[in-house]
């Protein structure tokens, strides 16, 4: 019978507090991220923002200690960001935690905002990003498959985040960028390549899953 190897403590409580982390975001239904939408889906923020900002929601047994810790922050960076004069908190409070954008690499996050434009159904885009109609449905509370236009989706997990440069638009689904001398190509909804096209030459932060453009900030 073999002998069962003890991993490191220190990699015991990483790995703990990685899947604390991955349950609470599946729970953020709430978060937001820090990118002006249009209704054509582009996002035109800050271009040397290098963070943006969620909200988190407190629940039982919560204390600004660990919750600090899972954001990697101090408790008084913390209390700063959500003026707080006391370490006291309550469940259902929310507070403002920080979502990191590295701009010089992809790095992948756990939400993003989509803004619906003209055409899109829920089918297409849950097909667009890989993710069944059903999870879309519930992340987001719609009680039916009906989305309207400028409607804000939320979203989830292996999104990733990256500084490229507009090429243009290569047809009307597909929009080229180039990104430490590689280019590559996203689809977005028909009808807004020509938005993209526009910003041809631009730097941004493009925000993409499954191949597909959520939203941009210029």
């Amino acid at each position: 019978m073999e002998k069962a190897v003890l991993r490191p403590r220190k990699a015991r409580i990483d790995e703990t507090r990685k899947k604390k982390m991955r349950i609470r975001n599946t729970k953020l239904a709430t978060v937001t991220v820090a990118a002006a939408v249009t209704a054509s889906a582009i996002g035109l923020g800050g271009k040397e923002a290098k963070a943006s900002a969620g909200t988190y929601e407190v629940e039982k047994g919560d204390t600004l200690y660990r919750i600090s810790k899972d954001f990697d922050l101090t408790v008084q960076q913390l209390k700063e960001m959500n003026d707080l004069h006391s370490d006291k908190i309550f469940p259902g409070q929310k507070l403002e935690v920080p979502t990191e954008y590295h701009t010089t690499e992809t790095f992948l996050q756990h939400a993003a905002i989509y803004t619906v434009v003209p055409g899109d159904t829920l089918w297409s885009i849950a097909d667009r990003y890989g993710v069944p109609v059903s999870e879309l449905k519930s992340l987001n509370h719609l009680q039916n498959d009906m989305v309207l236009i400028h409607q804000r989706l939320i979203i989830m997990e292996d999104i990733a985040v990256q500084s490229a440069k507009i090429i243009g638009a290569a047809d009307n689904f597909t929009v080229e960028f180039q990104a430490g001398g590689r280019h590559f190509a996203l689809k977005v909804p028909y009808g807004t390549a020509q938005e993209y096209q526009r910003l041809a030459g631009k730097t941004v932060i493009v925000t993409h899953k499954n191949g597909s453009v959520i939203n941009i900030q210029k």
